[in-house]
């Protein structure tokens, strides 16, 4: 199955600094909508061939799989992602790289992050 690409600057972005830019007002909606990381810039994380890491907006929720299967209400305002309350999931235990794009993935969303959304292609 082929997703469109989600693009990392996400996970980096946490670890670097998390700003607020005020949204347009005109941002898509990314409920029913599905994305596979394909890359991440700014920090030293590798992306595994398998499994695939994918996002998923369904429901109102926001599932993040990666090592383990993460999900939580998430609240999009404008070009804004947030899962306020946190993500609920497995707590399985992978090769350090995948355990460090859960711990990236969960600080990001829980923390806020912007996001781009063109095309194919989801900017964190």
């Amino acid at each position: 199955m082929h997703y469109p690409a989600l693009i990392g600057t996400a996970l980096a972005s946490l670890m670097v600094a998390c700003t607020s830019v005020p949204g347009s007002g005109d941002a898509p909606s990314l409920e029913g909508t599905r994305w596979h990381l394909d890359g991440v810039s700014g920090v030293a994380l590798e992306i595994p061939s398998t499994p695939s890491i994918d996002l998923r907006f369904f429901d109102g929720r926001l599932h993040f799989y990666g090592c383990n299967a993460l999900s939580g209400r998430y609240v999009q305002k404008d070009h804004q992602l947030q899962v306020p309350k946190g993500f609920v999931g497995t707590r399985m235990s992978c090769n350090q790289e995948l355990m460090d794009i859960d711990t990236a993935a969960t600080q990001l969303f829980e923390t806020g992050v912007n996001f781009q959304y063109k095309r194919d292609t989801l900017t964190l």
